[in-house]
């Protein structure tokens, strides 16, 4: 699977990261925007998505555009037949979105954390602070659950807790150190992911 980076422009879309799929599309809509033409460039924003595919997706669009080459006359007609033949349109959204909650895990940059949990449960419909307070729980390690309880710290407001959360992780000591050791692991050649070589990569072709 394709890593999203933290560069818009290499983002990649192989058939299986539906997230950087929505935004490869708002990036080819954005592209032309300053274009006196907007309206009238659709090839133009078809190829620029295009050429933002690879392995499986690269293929269907080569295919696509070697036998129904008016595909690439709409910009909406080419997104939605990526989306049917991936399987992310409309009515597959929400139970993609709510796995990637569901495996959003607690990692060393608390606000990307909560920048993430945010899209996501807004994306969901999840309002409710209760709800959302549990789920965080549930993601947060035990030793940091105890301290939260050494502090006697029990919240009913969502909002509460993460500026609390985000307040100790700007705080921490230790922070520091853990992303520099974060920038110095291996990046792989293959898959653009960090903490192996390409050589250890099990990322699909």
């Amino acid at each position: 699977m394709v890593q999203t980076t933290e560069d818009a422009t290499d983002l990649r879309f192989d058939g299986s990261n539906w997230e950087d799929l929505d935004r490869i599309i708002a990036l080819a809509k954005f592209q032309f925007l300053q274009d006196d033409d907007y309206d009238d460039n659709e090839p133009r924003r078809c190829a620029y998505l295009a050429q933002r595919f690879v392995g499986p997706a690269l293929d269907y669009v080569a295919t696509l555009h070697a036998s129904e080459p008016a595909a690439f006359e709409s910009f909406e007609r080419l997104v939605m037949g990526v989306k049917q033949s991936f399987g992310v349109e409309a009515n597959n959204i929400g139970a993609l979105r709510r796995k990637a909650l569901d495996d959003l895990r607690w990692g060393g940059d608390v606000p990307v954390f909560f920048s993430n949990f945010d899209r996501l449960t807004i994306q969901l419909g999840i309002t409710d602070h209760t709800t959302k307070i549990q789920m965080v729980y549930a993601k947060i390690p035990s030793s940091l659950k105890a301290k939260l309880a050494e502090q006697a710290l029990d919240f009913a407001n969502y909002e509460t807790m993460r500026e609390r959360l985000n307040t100790m992780w700007a705080l921490d000591p230790n922070r520091h150190g853990q992303e520099a050791a974060k920038a110095t692991r291996p990046r792989c050649g293959r898959c653009g992911k960090k903490g192996h070589t390409a050589a250890n990569c099990t990322a699909k072709n």
